[in-house]
């Protein structure tokens, strides 16, 4: 788990660094197994096509029978507002998430603190996590 934690933080400085330079973020998710790290570029450009490019995604993770799903979006949450927000998830772990609020202050963007959490529900990643397996 450490290296799975290890590589997901290396790839949120970059999604930072990402987004204040291009004020955007292409939703980016890293299916880890005991060989390989294997990364996607998540588009979708409505809410049935972003189900759908999650879904592929744990398929994927699934057939491949990948050890951990990294995933980091630009979302919008209660109380913190707009946020990068980072999931480590899978069948074998419980679901790590970390949140970085940020703001657009003269042009740029600011970020405020990162906050980490335990077993948030993934919605997108359905019969993937730990905790909603039967």
């Amino acid at each position: 788990m450490n290296k799975v934690r290890e590589l997901a933080l290396k790839a949120l400085e970059q999604a930072k660094r990402d987004l204040a330079r291009d004020r955007h973020l292409v939703p980016i998710a890293f299916a880890i197994t005991r060989n390989e790290v294997l990364d996607f570029a998540l588009t979708f450009d409505n809410p049935e096509e972003k189900q759908s490019a999650y879904s592929q995604l744990v398929s994927l993770a699934q057939e491949r029978d990948a050890e951990a799903i990294v995933t980091i979006n630009d979302a919008r949450l209660s109380g913190a507002g707009d946020c990068l927000y980072l999931t480590i998830s899978g069948p074998k772990l419980p679901t790590q998430s970390i949140s970085v609020a940020y703001k657009s202050v003269g042009g740029r963007i600011i970020f405020g603190q990162q906050d980490e959490t335990t077993g948030d529900h993934l919605r997108l990643l359905q019969g993937w996590a730990q905790e909603h397996r039967a």
